[in-house]
Parts: C-alpha cells; structure tokens; sequence
C-alpha cells in the first residue's frame, strides 16, 4: 500500500484544487516558509481521520476551511482525497477487492461532516481501521511532524508505549479490548438491575397468585349471575318486541284509512283547481279584452300624433325650399368673382419665369471664373504639404528620442531606488542580528515562566478531580432515593387505583344497593343538574380507624339502607328494582328534626370514650339523617362498663371499639362482624390515607429529583472545568515543546541572517554600477535629441511663409465665392416667389372647382324639398281617414270588456260552493290522523323501553341484546362450567321467575362475602409469570456473556504481552544498531518501567553519545535529543517497515554532519517504504528522486510547482 496521490480543496491556504502526485522513492516537498508546506503534513493527517483541532495548528475544526484573502472571500468547506494503490500487500479484507482506494473527508461551514470511501458514504471509523496497525494512521509513527521529535524525548515512559504497541500491530486488540471492558461493565451493571428486578417480580408473583384465585371464584359468580339477568332481559324484550309488532300493524291499518281519506280530499282539491283553472281563463279573457280596448284607444292617440307630426315635416320642407334657393343665388356670385381672380394671377406667374432665365445665365459665368482661381490655390498647397512632410519627420525622430530618453530616466529612478532598498534591507539585516539575540534570551526566560504556570495547571486539575468525585458519590445516593421515592409512588397509586375502582363499582354492597346505586348514576348523567338523591350509610360516614369496628357493629346492616329526602323517589327506586329484578334494598326517608344532647355526665363516667355521633364526619347535606341512627350510641371501652352505665342510661346503645354492643333491651353482641358493608369504611378511609401518601411520595419525589438535577448541574458544571483546566495543561505542554523548539532554531535563524547580509552587500554593489551606466547613455541621447530641435525651427519658418502666400490666395477665391453664393440666394428666392404664385393658382382652381360642386348641391336639394313637401300633404289626409276607424273598433272593444266580467262572477259563486265541501272532508282527515298519532306515540314509548333495555344490557354486559336474545333464551338462564353436569333444574326452558329470582340473590350474597376482588389478576399474573420466565432466561444469558467476555479479555491481554515483548525486543536490538550510526559512535537502549496507576509497563530511553557517560536521554542537548528520538523512529521503521513515511522538518536541529548521516538512513528505509520529506536542507533535497515546490504567488493562496534541484537550493538559502 502506498500513497498515489493527494488531492486537495479548500484546505487551508489551498483555495483551488490541487493534485499531488507521489512516485516510489524519496519525494521532497520544499519552499519558503509560510507558503503552506506543513498544510499538506496537515491534510494528509487530517484525511486519515485526526479529530484534534490543535493537532492540525487551530483552535476549531473550523479552522481548517480556507478563510478568505484580500482578494477572495471565504469558501464554504474543505475537501481532501487519498488515493492509494495496493502494490505490494492486500488491503484490509473489507477492500482486498480493490487494487486503489480513494479515502475522503469533507468538513462544511455549518459543522457537517461526510466520510467517502471510494467515494460511497462510510464512517470515520472505516477509515481509521484501514491504517490501523499500520503504523500510517494519524498518530502514526510513520508520520513525524514538526516538533514531534521533541515530544517523543519530553513523553512519558507510558507514553513511549504506543510507539511500540502500533509497531506491534495490536492497536486492533486494545480497541476491542475496551470494547469488551465496555460491554463487561455493561454486563455487570444489568446483571445487578436484573436482580433487583427478579427479587420483586418473584414477590409480586406469589402475591397476584393468590389474587388470581380469588378473582377466578369472583369471575364464575359473576357470570352465573350475567347468564340469569341476561335470560330475563332477554324474555322482558322479547314480550316488549311483540307488542311493538301488535302496535306496527294496527298503525298499519290507520295509515290505509287516511290515505284513503286523504285520496278523496285530493280529488275533491283535484275539481276545485279544475275551477280555479276556468276562473283564471275567464279573468284573463276580461284581462285580454281590456287589453284590446286599451289598444284601440293607444292606437288612436297614436294616429292624431301622427297627423301632427306630418303638419309640422310638411311646413319643414317649405322652410327648406326657400333656404336653399336662397343659397343658390350665393354660390353663383363666388363663381364670377373666382374666375377673375385666376385670370390675374396667371399674367404675373409668366413674368416671374422670364426673371429667373436671366438670374441662370449671370450664375454660369460667375462659376468658371471662381474655378480658375481654385486651380492656383490647389498648386500652392501641395508645395506646402512637401515642407510640413520634411518637419514631420524631424519631429517623430525628436518625439523617439524623448521617449527613449525618459524611459532612461526612469530606468534610473527605479535602479536608484533599487540601489536605496538594497541599502535600507542590508541595515534591517543587521538590526535583525541584534533581534535574534534578544529573542533568544527573552524565550529561555519566557519557558522557565511557562514551567511555573504548568505547575499551577496541573494542581488545579487535581483539586477540580477531587471535587468531582465527591459530587458523582452524592449524585449516586441521590439517584437511589429518586429509585426509591419512584418505587413507593407506584406502589400506592397502583393500590389506590385498585380501591378506587371497587370504590367507584360499588363493590361490598348489596346487589339492590349496588343496582340504584349504578341507576343513579346513569340518571344523573343524563340529567342537567347531575343530582343524586339516594346515598348508603356507609358511604356517608367516615371516622377515625379505631371506631371503624364500633361504628359497623352499631349500626350493622343499616349502614346497607339508602338515605334520601323523598318518599315518591323511593318508590320509584323500588319499582326499579322489581322490574329490572336486580335485588332488594332498604331505603329510610326522614326529615330533619333536632338531636337530643347527651348528658355530659354519661360522658365523664370512667370508661366512656365518647358519644358516636361528636366522632363521626358526615357532609353537612346528609348530617340530619346518619345522627337518626347515631343519636342514642355511646362508645365505651368493654362491655364490663356498658352493663355498669345501663341501669341508669338504659335509653342508650353501648358499643366497645371491639364491636360488642348492648341496646337498651338488654341484647349483648360480640364475636367477629359479618356486616355486608364490612371493609367499605375501612376501605374508604385507606382511599383517603393513600391519596395523602401519593400526594407525599409525589412531593418527595419531585424535591430528589430538583436536588439530583442541581448535582447533575454542579457536576456539569466541574466537569466543564475539569475539561478547561486539562485542556489548558495541555496547551500549556504543547507550548513548552513550542518553546523549546524556538530556542533551538535561534541559533540558525541568526546564521541565515549573517548569510543574507553578504548576498545583500553583492546586490547592492551591482545597482551601483547598473545605475552609472544608464546616466552615460542618458547624456548621449540629449545631445542627438537637441540636434533635431533646431532642424524642427528651421523648416517652421519655410513653412510660414508658404501657408501666408497661400492664405492671400484663398482671401481673393472667397470675394469670388460670395458673388456666386449671392446670385444662387438670388435665384433661390425667384424660385420660391415662383412657387408661391403657382400655390396660390392652385388653390383658385380648387376654391372654383368645390363653388360649382355645391350649387349642384343646392340645386339638389331644392327639388328634394319640393317633392317632399307633396308627399306630406298626401299622407296627412290617409292617416285622417284610419283615425276615424279606430275611434269605431275601440268602442267594440269597450263593449266585449263588459260581457266577459259577467262570465268571470258566475264562475266564482260555483267555486265558493267546492270550497265549503273541501273544508269538510279536511276535518274528516284531521280526526283520522289524530288517532293515527296516539297509535305512533304508543309505538315510540315502546320502542323507548325496548332502547332503554337495549342499552342498559349493553352498558352493564357489552352484550347486542336485540341480535342475541333468541339464542340467549335458548340457551337457558343457567352456566355450565366445563366438567360440570346440569342438574334437572337447570335444565328447564322456562324456569318461574320466583325461583330464579332467589337463586340470583343467593348467587349475589355469595358474590358479596368474597369482598374486595382485584379482577385484572388473573391477566396480571400469566403475564408477570411470563415476564418472570423471560426475565430468568436473560439472567442466565448475561451470566454465560459475563464469562465469555472474561475470557476474551484475557486472550487479548495474552496476546498483546507477547507481541509487545517480541516488538520491543526487536525495536531494543535495532536502537541499539542504529544509535552509533548517527551519532558516529557511543551507545544507546530501551529500558522498560513500571507504571503502578495503569498497570502497564512504559519505555525509558538510556543514551550514551560519545564521549560523554550513559544517562537518561532528558539530560542530553538539544541536539543529541533530536538525534536519539530519530534513531527510535528509525529502528521502529526498519523493524515494522510502514507503508509510507512523511518527515516533515526533522532534520532541522541537525547539523550538516548529521544530516548525511541522517539522509543515508532515509536512502536506506525508501528501498522498504515511500519516503515523504518536508525540508529546508540542501543535502536532503538532493537525496529526493522527485521535488514539488510551494508558494504564495497570491497572498493567502498557496499552489504547488515542480522545481528543479538548483531553485530548491535557492529556496533554502534564502529561508
């Protein structure tokens, strides 16, 4: 695998794409510095997926798009491509099919990341495992940066280890290592959760079984007693069906005899509209003949219109006559008086022509005498235009010289000012001597500053860990009590829904209780005011738990009764009842009356605890009628005392806390309660106490989790600082080796300074003398240049004279131009006078033509106005005639109007008549549809009830009772549970209500000792038990994946000692060889050194150059340093031979002694891999089989040039 080529896009300074194509061998990459040669070191890391902004020189990722120059503005993503070929090794086995890979990493402004492999998307991972154990990844040790020389000497001895482990190719083992470690922990961690969860599950599974039995006895009852409601409501709407049907068909039989009925009125309606129909013809006879006489009378009003509007045309035309004769005689005179007119000015047009003939002739001899004239001027000027030809040529020839000449000048205003600079920058050199030195000396003291802030960095850090690991133990104990306040929340809500449900289903009461109770209900939701007007005892009261077994034994059954306020509401309850045969009930209806006050001595004798009634709460509606029952009960601490106190308070109940009682005729009661209503206080009172407790648990809750979050803050809040703080140390590291490096480049910098003074001095002594030779030349041309001036006046003069001569001569052919120019102006005006009167004989002509037009008009028009004058007269006296006729026809008319009214009345007196039997026959209909409406109502109240029963089956059982009730009525009243045999009894189709009404309520007093019944346990419980097996099956999977990752982990541990162990040993053996090679003796090795917080073995360098003792390598120079951590590099490459290897710099602390033996090492590793040099030297340039140049021929923008060896060279002595 090699490189093949790197292409870029918007990378820092590389705005516009550029390609870099890589051979095998040695490729240099030089130029000056700040052109842009370590932005391709930071492209080709960057590609291979280095995620550190400060690895790469930035302080974002961000920074790495190309930011913009004075010339172009900023681009919006960076884009960088490697190409590499499989040339001597299969790729990874993900891409062994490839014989090229192109890997690609796009960064966009808005912070969007694309990973391409081949270009199809892929993950940053993908890529990083193709040069994973490689040694050519990222962090590669075949990738030495600036600075990373130093680094390596200045690491830690753990730190050094990497070195080996990537030589060693198991990075891949320590990544699924702590993907394993991960997975264990994880493992661990769900192992224990699991448990917790196991532990509960197991008790909440033996508590459900229990309930599940008792709701599989509760669920056999209660569908004993649907099968029975059912089969009743079933034979109620069966005989509810089949009266509808009887009420169906007789409304069948009404709606025939209205139709009927309504069939006759519609004929009788049929003969009236006959009538009406007549009527209307005869109105619209009368209409029409009315219309006609109207008519006749219009038409008479029109005709003696008429005749006066022709009387009035007729004496129009007359007017017309004489106006047109009138205006003949005017048009005739304008004839004679236009004819004179033309006759005149015809004899002047004739003059005018003769005038103009004369005018020509003067113009023709005037014209060939101003020709002649014209001849000589024209000799005369081409003499002239020879002479200004001559001084033409002098003064281009002059022109050239002074051209030529300031350029010179200028060619010596640049030289000269060539000659200041090269001045001015070999004095800024020597002042840059001086700089160099100082900054030499304020870096040594700036790193001993730098160390002391280091030292500060790093016992922040250890106070911001300490802190951060007491909030995290804080947060964990927190974290439980947020668990445990979460597990108590669920627990009450979840007891309480379940009483609240038996609470809100009325479970415990009698079934008659239970069912007005739901009837209530079911009313008051359907009622605009919602009021319920019956309520149990035992829903009423509510004491203290410790009279909870006093109050039930006082008042036994009674708290079963239903209390309400009116009596007919009772009655309407037990009617209920009976029909919907859904038990018995007692009700007690009782109006307030005043509650005799106990005596306070009775409640000061010893053993009294107190009066009932003081302990209750009952709601302010209901008081009057519980304190009824409470009135005369007294609670006392045994019976012992109540047959003390009973011979003087012998009108009082006694009842003790165990609830034994003594009334007041003498019966004493004990032992255990059976009340129906047994457990409904206590249930009550558990109802309020859990909705407390869930109020509590909820705000206890709500406070942990409000602490938890200001720990999560807190800590947040650390480690954000934490993160700063480590940051800063390792910014602070990063600037120390920064430092370091400047002090060593110090020195070099001040040589290339002494170097550039020296060629300075050179350039400027050559300006000298390219600036004397200019001024000769510039002497030389002023005097050539003055020579052609004076050539230029003399034939100026000449040329004076010729252009006075010739001015003379235009002088005179102008006075002959004037004359020509007046006699043309003259005939011009003889011309237009001509026209004119040719216009003005023009217009006579018409003027005469248009007169004669119009007396042919008039002459016209007289005639007309005669001949309609005639016509006039001859149409007034017909019109006369038809006035007079239609005068007759409108008194016809008039007469026809009165016969057909006549007609019209006697129609109307026979439709009055149809009328009043119509009426009639409609109050016959109105009885019919009346009794029709009864039977329709009847029907729609038995429909209702039918509804009503529809939709209370629905309601109580979700049962179609109007499509089931057949085959519910066939099959009985009674449930056979599988394995069961029918008695006789059961096997009766139609059993009697009475019997079946008593083994119904003995069905439900069975219902209601189970009591309480959590009815989803049955489902709660196979799916518990479901969840517990599934649950156990993942306990034991995670026990068998906790074992199997053990053992991986260990084999990986295994492997990875070994291998580190034959690498270092290989790499030590190598250090050892390679060392005397560049420092040209002296000795060197690896050491390895314990590591007691990571348990891992780190790499100490042991170093002795020549002539000098064996030492740690943090003792040596600068110098030595540098040269010891390439020979590391060195033998690591010669040991695992990396695919290719990028130096950028590294041979800049070496000396030139160094440097050959540095570059025959680099000779020796291309013949293995492809070597990448990034270089200021020379002698390493020359080392290179190809060399790529980089410059800023723009500022801001970098581009890449291929170069021959001598411009490198040049290139690095100028840097």
């Amino acid at each position: 695998m090699r490189i093949k080529k790197l292409e870029l896009l918007g990378f820092k300074s590389f705005k516009d794409r550029t390609v870099i194509h890589f051979d095998k061998g040695i490729t240099g990459i030089v130029g000056p510095n700040g052109c842009g040669k370590s932005n391709i070191v930071d492209a080709l890391i960057w590609v291979m997926g280095e995620m550190s902004a400060k690895h790469l020189r930035g302080s974002s990722m961000e920074d790495v798009i190309f930011a913009g120059s004075e010339d172009y503005a900023p681009m919006g993503f960076a884009e960088v491509s490697l190409t590499l070929e499989n040339d001597d090794g299969p790729f990874p086995a993900k891409y062994s099919r490839f014989s090229e890979i192109m890997v690609t990493r796009r960064l966009h402004r808005s912070g969007e990341s694309e990973y391409l492999i081949n270009k199809e998307p892929a993950r940053l991972r993908d890529i990083q495992e193709i040069f994973m154990d490689t040694g050519a990844g990222s962090k590669g040790f075949s990738i030495i940066e600036q600075g990373a020389i130093g680094k390596i000497i200045t690491a830690k001895p753990e730190d050094r280890r990497v070195l080996i482990e990537e030589a060693a190719g198991i990075t891949k083992f320590k990544v699924r290592k702590k993907e394993s470690q991960r997975k264990l922990a994880a493992t661990e961690q769900n192992l224990v959760r699991l448990q917790d969860i196991i532990g509960e599950q197991k008790r909440q599974l033996d508590s459900l079984q229990r309930q599940a039995k008792r709701a599989e006895r509760y669920r056999k009852l209660k569908n004993k007693i649907q099968k029975m409601e059912l089969w009743v409501s079933a034979t109620q709407y069966k005989e509810l069906h089949e009266e509808r049907l009887d009420v169906e068909r007789k409304l069948e039989e009404l709606k025939t005899q209205e139709e009927a009925s309504s069939a006759k009125l519609h004929q009788l309606e049929s003969e009236l509209e006959t009538l009406k129909l007549q009527m209307a013809e005869k109105e619209s006879q009368v209409t029409s003949r009315q219309e006609e006489y109207q008519k006749a009378q219009e038409a008479v009003r029109q005709l003696e219109t008429e005749i006066r509007e022709l009387q009035f045309e007729a004496e129009q035309a007359r007017r017309n006559k004489e106006m047109t004769g009138s205006l003949l005689e005017q048009y005739l005179a304008r004839q004679s008086a236009l004819k004179k007119d033309l006759e005149d000015l015809t004899e002047k047009w004739q003059q005018l022509k003769d005038q103009y003939q004369q005018t020509e002739q003067q113009l023709t001899v005037k014209k060939e005498k101003y020709q002649q004239i014209q001849e000589r001027i024209h000799r005369s000027d081409e003499a002239l235009t020879q002479k200004r030809r001559e001084m033409l040529t002098v003064a281009q020839s002059e022109t050239h010289m002074e051209a030529e000449l300031k350029g010179l000048l200028s060619q010596e205003e640049e030289v000269k000012g060539q000659v200041e600079r090269a001045q001015e920058l070999f004095t800024e050199l020597q002042s840059k001597e001086n700089e160099f030195l100082r900054n030499y000396k304020a870096l040594a003291k700036k790193l001993e500053s730098e160390r002391q802030l280091q030292l500060e960095i790093v016992r922040d850090v250890e106070n911001l860990e300490s802190n951060l690991k007491i909030i995290k133990e804080k947060k964990e104990h927190k974290l439980q009590e947020v668990t445990e306040f979460k597990d108590r929340l669920n627990e009450v809500s979840s007891r309480l829904y379940g009483l609240e449900n038996l609470h809100s289903n009325f479970e415990g009461f009698q079934e008659g209780v239970k069912s007005i109770m739901m009837w209530q209900r079911q009313k008051a939701e359907l009622s605009p005011d919602g009021q319920v007007h019956f309520q149990p005892v035992a829903e009423l009261v509510e004491v203290p738990a410790k009279y909870e077994l006093a109050m039930e034994a006082a008042l036994g059954q009674r708290l079963q009764l239903l209390v309400g306020e009116s009596e007919q509401e009772a009655l309407e309850a037990l009617s209920y009842l009976k029909e919907k045969h859904s038990g018995r009930s007692s009700f007690f209806v009782h109006k307030a009356s005043d509650v005799a006050e106990v005596p306070e001595a009775l409640l000061n004798e010893d053993g009294v605890d107190s009066y009932l009634l003081d302990v209750v709460q009952v709601p302010s509606d209901w008081r009057q009628q519980v304190a009824y029952f409470l009135k005369d009960i007294i609670v006392v601490d045994s019976l012992r005392t109540a047959l003390q106190l009973r011979s003087r308070y012998s009108q009082y109940t006694f009842v003790t806390l165990d609830g034994d009682t003594l009334t007041p005729d003498g019966v004493i009661t004990g032992g255990a309660s059976e009340s129906a209503a047994s457990g409904v206080l206590k249930r009550r009172r558990e109802i309020k106490e859990l909705s407390l407790q869930r109020e509590e648990a909820s705000g206890k809750l709500a406070l942990a989790q409000e602490a938890l979050k200001k720990l999560e803050a807190e800590e947040k809040a650390l480690e954000k600082d934490l993160g700063e703080a480590l940051k800063k140390s390792t910014e602070k590291e990063v600037q120390l080796a920064e430092l370091k490096k400047d002090v060593e480049r110090a020195e070099t910098e001040l040589k290339n300074v002494q170097q550039a003074i020296e060629s300075q001095n050179k350039e400027k002594n050559h300006l000298q003398e390219k600036w004397q030779q200019l001024r000769r030349k510039i002497e030389e041309l002023s005097e050539a240049r003055e020579k052609a001036k004076n050539q230029l006046i003399s034939l100026e003069h000449e040329v004076h004279s010729l252009t006075e001569a010739l001015q003379s001569a235009r002088e005179g052919v102008e006075h002959q131009q004037e004359e020509v120019t007046q006699i043309q102006v003259k005939l011009a005006s003889e011309g237009q006078e001509i026209e004119g009167v040719e216009r003005q004989k023009e217009m006579l002509e018409k003027s005469l033509e248009e007169v004669s037009r119009q007396i042919q008009v008039m002459q016209e028009e007289t005639e007309k106005n005669k001949e309609s004058l005639s016509s006039h007269q001859m149409l007034i006296e017909r019109t006369q005639v038809d006035l007079e006729k239609m005068i007759f026809e409108a008194e016809e008319a008039e007469k026809m109007v009165a016969l057909a009214r006549n007609e019209y009345e006697e129609f109307a007196a026979s439709s009055r008549s149809k009328e009043e039997y119509l009426s009639q026959s409609l109050r016959s209909l109105s009885e019919f549809q009346t009794q029709l409406n009864e039977t329709r109502i009847h029907l729609e109240q038995l429909r209702m009830k039918e509804q009503y029963l529809l939709d209370q089956i629905h309601e109580k059982y979700m049962v179609p009772l109007q499509e089931q009730y057949r085959s519910i009525l066939e099959q009985g009243p009674y449930v056979v549970e599988s394995g069961e045999e029918q008695d006789s009894s059961s096997q009766q189709k139609d059993p009697q209500p009475e019997a079946l009404q008593e083994e119904l309520e003995d069905l439900r007093r069975k219902l209601s000792r189970i009591g309480e019944v959590n009815l989803a346990a049955i489902e709660e419980y196979d799916e518990l038990a479901s969840r517990y097996e599934f649950l156990s099956q993942q306990h034991q999977d995670l026990l068998e994946a906790k074992e199997q990752l053990k053992k991986v982990i260990e084999r990986i541990n295994r492997i990875c000692t070994r291998r580190f162990k034959e690498t270092f040993d290989q790499v030590n053996e190598r250090f050892m060889k390679v060392f005397p090679v560049l420092f040209g003796g002296g000795e060197a090795r690896l050491v390895l050194v314990e590591n007691e917080e990571k348990g891992e073995m780190g790499i100490d360098i042991i170093a002795k150059p020549p002539g000098k003792k064996l030492q740690n390598v943090s003792l040596l120079s600068g110098g030595e340093k540098a040269l010891t951590a390439v020979s590391l590099i060195f033998s690591i490459f010669l040991v695992k031979p990396s695919p290719f290897c990028l130096l950028d710099e590294v041979d800049a602390p070496l000396d030139d002694a160094n440097v050959f033996r540095f570059n025959d090492l680099v000779r020796e590793m291309a013949k293995r891999s492809q070597i990448i040099v990034v270089t200021h030297n020379k002698h390493t340039m020359k080392v290179n089989n190809k060399l790529f140049g980089v410059t800023m021929q723009e500022k801001g923008v970098s581009k890449m040039v291929s170069v021959s060896l001598d411009e490198a060279v040049k290139v690095a002595e100028n840097s």
